[in-house]
């Protein structure tokens, strides 16, 4: 009889535990799921909250996300190309603010939300190999299909019919993909592999790949679906925050309004910053094989020749008593991450000219780039938008860069960045 008591308190004593343990994760999942209903109301402008607190079974999954993400942005072996945006350098500057972070552990609750996207959208070998299932594939078409439909209708009330004509092929084009996959039970993809092509953006996708939690019960279903139907739009509600915590010195979020202005204005002059942030230039395939951008010395004539045996240069930083910017190996650079600008500075006009007279023209345009003269490149601001993402209409966010000399901005490690030239520049 004693020991049978003994048991039961040890039940109790088990159970007590793991009720304490719930409680623990609930406060805990509560504060991150008031992070990203704040995130997406200030992103959308909606007073509504899209998790709720049943959702905090979504916590270890954020967790997992916060680790990868940290492991992900220290990764000397990943680029940071993060899907789903059109803020390139914006991006690239919140990693490098959170790149500098010694551990995980200094990182705020905003933070690591923001390393959980990080996470799941940063461009990835092995997840671009993946293809949707057949189910997956059709629901996609379905929803193409239905989108058109409601373009067909608004169309068909306009009376526009060179739009209905249009509207019409397209859903009569996506129904015979549809029963041709059917019909095939998949087998006969032919020219639809577009279709099955895995994109993390869509929520659909996002769902393929939550498709083992989704399946373990209808909460979990019901949680991973509005996440997934939210994905996009939580990530630039997480990145509009941080971003105010930068250059709003807003460093509580819940203190930026649901109704706080559409623009947040960040004039970011780039001339200036290149010393300061650290930043990194990346010539043009122009640029790299012109004599105008190498001096006349035995280093620039070296230096020339190591472009062809893709050992590059880049420019990193700017001598403000030359104004000049500073030439240097990409193998003798810190071992560390850099911001990174892919250069693409006006050539003219008139795309049709000689190499020589696009050469001249970069050259010249650098030069005033580097002496500080005329219209110099700002990261003016960045605001909301809306933007099709995944087949829908998203709350979305753009950045503004005036004047830009840059194609594209990235966020990688030194040893990184000759792979990236070879495969990019050249």
């Amino acid at each position: 009889m004693a020991k049978t008591q003994r048991k039961t308190k040890r039940q109790k004593r088990s159970k007590t535990n793991k009720q304490k343990r719930s409680i623990r994760n609930r406060r805990e999942a509560k504060k991150y799921i008031e992070l990203l209903n704040h995130a997406y109301k200030t992103l959308t402008s909606s007073y509504h909250d899209l998790l709720d607190k049943e959702d905090y079974i979504l916590l270890p999954y954020l967790k997992t996300g916060f680790s990868r993400g940290w492991k992900v942005l220290n990764n000397k072996d990943i680029v940071k190309e993060i899907k789903c945006n059109s803020l390139c350098m914006t991006i690239s500057i919140l990693n490098s603010s959170l790149g500098q972070r010694k551990k995980l552990d200094n990182l705020n609750p905003l933070q690591k939300l923001y390393l959980f996207f990080i996470s799941y959208l940063v461009e990835e070998g092995e997840l671009s190999k993946k293809a949707v299932t057949i189910k997956h594939a059709l629901r996609k078409i379905d929803l193409r299909i239905m989108s058109k439909q409601n373009d067909l209708e608004k169309y068909t009330k306009k009376g526009d019919n060179r739009n209905i004509k249009k509207c019409n092929k397209y859903i009569e084009r996506h129904k015979e993909i549809k029963n041709k996959l059917i019909e095939s039970d998949g087998k006969d993809v032919g020219d639809l592999g577009y279709i099955f092509k895995l994109d993390v953006c869509n929520n659909v996708d996002c769902e393929y790949l939550h498709e083992y939690q989704m399946s373990k019960n209808k909460k979990f279903s019901e949680s991973y679906s509005k996440f997934c139907l939210n994905i996009t739009e939580l990530f630039k509600g997480v990145v509009w925050l941080n971003m105010y915590r930068i250059f709003g010195k807003i460093l509580n979020p819940f203190k930026v309004s649901i109704n706080n202005n559409n623009v947040l204005n960040l004039n970011l002059n780039i001339r200036k910053s290149i010393n300061s942030v650290g930043i990194i230039l990346v010539p043009n395939e122009i640029m790299y094989k012109s004599d105008l951008f190498y001096g006349k010395n035995t280093l620039e004539r070296a230096r020339k020749k190591a472009v062809q045996r893709e050992d590059y240069w880049i420019y990193n930083g700017i001598d403000n008593h030359n104004n000049v910017l500073i030439k240097r190996g990409v193998y003798l650079l810190d071992d560390k991450h850099y911001i990174v600008g892919l250069m693409n500075i006006d050539s003219g006009e008139d795309w049709k000219i000689p190499i020589e007279t696009k050469a001249k023209n970069i050259y010249e345009n650098l030069t005033n780039f580097e002496k500080g003269i005329g219209k110099l490149p700002i990261l003016k601001d960045i605001s909301k938008s809306t933007r099709t993402i995944g087949g829908k209409d998203k709350s979305d966010l753009s950045e503004n860069i005036e004047n830009s000399i840059t194609l594209h901005w990235l966020y990688m490690h030194r040893d990184m960045i000759p792979y990236y030239i070879k495969e990019f520049v050249f």
